[in-house]
């Protein structure tokens, strides 16, 4: 592979948040050039669940029906979470969800919906996204030594660990998704702030080719996730590939060290054979990086954000902030970006990933607020009321864990410098319920146009105004191509896309998030592109 002396973007970084920068940088044309210590091997499975706001993002690279397909996850198995006593116990609560298949018809909200997709297929899918646009290198094997900052470019001393060989690379900005112990964030010097190892955790990797058969057989189904209250260290299961590779997870104090495979004989019992291929401890955290970027240099993943894996924030919280600042790079790169654009990454993301912190945090909260109890495994009468109790304390407390419409589509830039406020009442925030709306700084909604476009489709590339009706827009037009701003502009004839929409002009940014509304243009159209352009 030739190594680049400049270049436009380089990114270090190859897991999922710096894959998915390869991909918006690449679906945007921007070069890039990105660099990872590991060999893009996935060692370890986690964070199965992806976000329907991140299957739009793949929608619009190309990759969504791609990685449906890729998945080597059941597409016809539902996700099911189970809660029970002990393995072999009774059946406390379950949450019924719905399957890969179902999820792009009957998610209302989403072309795409989510999906249930093992991180050693979700990776490799986005480094093949990647690879096929051909705008960018992808370098395994080479690590970050160090960098320095110029007034227009940043200078990066890379090694090739395969030779030991040690290069410069001269790019216009670095971005680090170089994970919680970023090389990147430390040369900055920016600290996290928040709460660290609220709590300690030791999690084994491993294959069980019967453990699918016996759970169908003791809870008529195979869950998704099976989470044990009455068992030492509260172990909960998730299937990693819906087939015969398992993740179980468990609670243990700082000086535990569990054997991994006697801890698994004892829960699930010596008739499952199982064969560990990993085991790691880890400690769930709940915090943030006071800072997002300085000067040329900026951080996403959980280079700036680490938390519980209670919810799945984790890597859709990050590829949400590479989206965020795809298009900010490429609008510098290009010439029509303001000196003010960049600064809105930090104002936009960071409020996002303190929500999504604590929302994961307080699910762990909430959860340990259920108390184990022998009498849950009774099976007569008091067993019976005192687990249709629990039952409902789940439903109370754990639902908000698996149901998070309003946490994936819900989010807004509600204090964007780039984004235009009209004074009116913001809509309900809420972590389970998405309530579609155009208030600025929200997610554009979704609605079916014909031949089977979304909304969302219209957004990407440029600046959309949608036009709902007559209006003049010649002002707006000038003043975008003034600015070599990237306009179109797109008329609307369904009254009921208008309701949704709820304004006549609704613009909205290449990210999918609406900058500015109206029934009119304002007055002064060249300040509303100065703003959000970052003039």
């Amino acid at each position: 592979m030739k190594r680049p002396s400049q270049i436009p973007v380089l990114v270090v970084g190859g897991g999922p948040v710096g894959l998915a920068l390869a991909n918006e940088l690449g679906y945007r044309s921007v070069a890039y050039h990105l660099i990872d210590e590991g060999d893009g091997s996935v060692v370890f499975p986690a964070g199965e669940g992806i976000f329907a706001r991140t299957m739009e993002h793949l929608r619009r690279w190309g990759l969504s029906e791609d990685l449906r397909n890729a998945s080597d996850f059941p597409p016809d198995q539902k996700r099911v979470i189970i809660f029970a006593t002990r393995f072999e116990g009774q059946i406390l609560a379950r949450f019924d969800g719905l399957s890969n298949a179902e999820e792009p018809r009957l998610n209302p909200y989403s072309p795409e919906g989510g999906m249930f997709c093992p991180k050693k297929a979700f990776d490799p899918a986005l480094r093949r996204g990647a690879e096929r646009r051909d705008l960018g290198r992808i370098a395994y094997c080479h690590r970050l030594l160090d960098f320095a900052q110029r007034d227009d470019h940043v200078l990066a001393q890379v090694e090739d660990l395969t030779n030991g060989d040690v290069f410069t690379i001269e790019a216009s900005y670095l971005v680090g998704c170089d994970g919680a112990r970023s090389l990147v964030r430390r040369r900055l010097g920016i600290s996290y702030v928040g709460s660290f190892a609220e709590g300690h955790n030791f999690a084994i990797y491993f294959r069980a080719p019967k453990l699918r058969g016996e759970l169908e057989r003791r809870f008529g189904t195979m869950p998704t996730q099976l989470h044990m209250l009455n068992v030492e260290h509260r172990p909960y299961l998730v299937a990693v590939d819906g087939q015969e590779l398992w993740r179980m997870s468990m609670y243990i104090l700082a000086d535990e060290n569990p054997d991994a495979g006697a801890t698994l004989n004892k829960i699930l019992g010596p008739e499952i054979a199982t064969e560990v291929l990993r085991a790691q401890p880890w400690k769930g955290n709940r915090v943030v990086a006071e800072r997002y970027y300085r000067d040329r240099v900026f951080l996403a993943g959980d280079a700036v954000h680490l938390r519980w894996p209670k919810g799945g924030f984790g890597a859709n919280t990050g590829i949400g902030d590479v989206v965020d600042l795809g298009w900010k790079l490429d609008a510098m790169l290009t010439g029509w970006g303001g000196p003010n654009l960049l600064d809105s990454y930090e104002a936009e993301r960071r409020p996002i990933a303190v929500r999504n912190v604590n929302e994961a945090s307080n699910n762990r909260h909430l959860d340990a607020q259920i108390s184990p109890d022998t009498l849950l495994d009774e099976t007569n009468e008091r067993g019976r009321a005192a687990r249709q109790r629990v039952c409902e304390q789940y439903f109370a407390l754990r639902l908000r864990e698996f149901r998070t419409a309003g946490v994936q589509l819900g989010y807004r830039y509600r204090h964007s410098p780039i984004c235009v406020p009209d004074g009116s009442l913001e809509p309900p925030d809420d972590h389970m319920i998405y309530y579609p709306s155009t208030w600025p700084g929200s997610r554009a909604p979704h609605a079916w146009l014909e031949g089977g476009k979304s909304t969302l489709d219209l957004f990407g590339r440029g600046f959309v105004l949608l036009r709902f009706g007559k209006h003049l827009i010649a002002d707006i037009e000038r003043a975008a191509e003034h600015r070599s701003v990237p306009l179109q502009i797109v008329d609307i004839p369904h009254r009921q896309i208008r309701d949704l929409y709820e304004r006549d002009l609704v613009l909205v940014r290449p990210d999918g998030h609406v900058a500015w509304r109206g029934n009119e243009l304002p007055e002064d159209c060249t300040a509303l592109i100065n703003r959000i352009a970052g003039w």
